[in-house]
C-alpha cells in the first residue's frame, strides 16, 4: 500500500466485479504513460465536473416541448471540428442567425474592456 503523501487525500469507490477488467486496463495505461492511475482518474473527474457544473448552460431534452423553437448548437468554444459539420448541415436562415449572433457577442466582447 502507498503511502499517503502531504497535502493528497484519499478516495474510495465501488464497482461491479465485471468491471475490474476496466481496472486492469487503466493500470496497464498508467504505467506505459508514466502517470499514476489517480493522475487520470482526476483529469477524467475534473473534464466531467467542469462540462457538468453550475454555470455550464445545459439544457433538458424536454426544452423543445416546452419552447418549439428552442436550438441546440455547438458551444460557443467548440472545436472547427465540430462548429464546420452542424454548420455545413444549416439552412442559409439558420447560418444568418448564427452570423447575427456571433457579432453580437463580439460587440460584446470587445466593449467590455480590454483583453489585457
Amino acid at each position: 500500500m502507498r503511502e499517503k503523501k502531504a497535502g493528497n487525500s484519499v478516495n474510495s469507490f465501488s464497482y461491479p466485479n465485471d468491471k475490474e477488467v476496466i481496472l486492469k486496463e487503466l493500470r496497464i495505461i498508467a504505467a506505459r504513460e508514466g502517470k499514476s492511475q489517480s493522475e487520470i482518474i482526476m483529469g477524467i473527474l475534473e473534464e466531467y465536473v467542469k462540462a457538468h457544473t453550475s454555470g455550464n448552460n445545459t439544457f433538458k431534452l424536454d426544452t423543445w416541448q416546452e419552447d418549439p423553437t428552442f436550438q441546440a448548437i455547438p458551444t460557443l468554444l467548440a472545436d472547427n471540428k465540430t462548429w464546420y459539420p452542424y454548420l455545413k448541415d444549416c439552412t442559409v436562415s439558420e447560418r444568418a442567425k448564427i452570423l447575427k449572433q456571433a457579432n453580437t457577442i463580439r460587440s460584446l466582447a470587445a466593449s467590455s474592456g480590454p483583453l489585457k
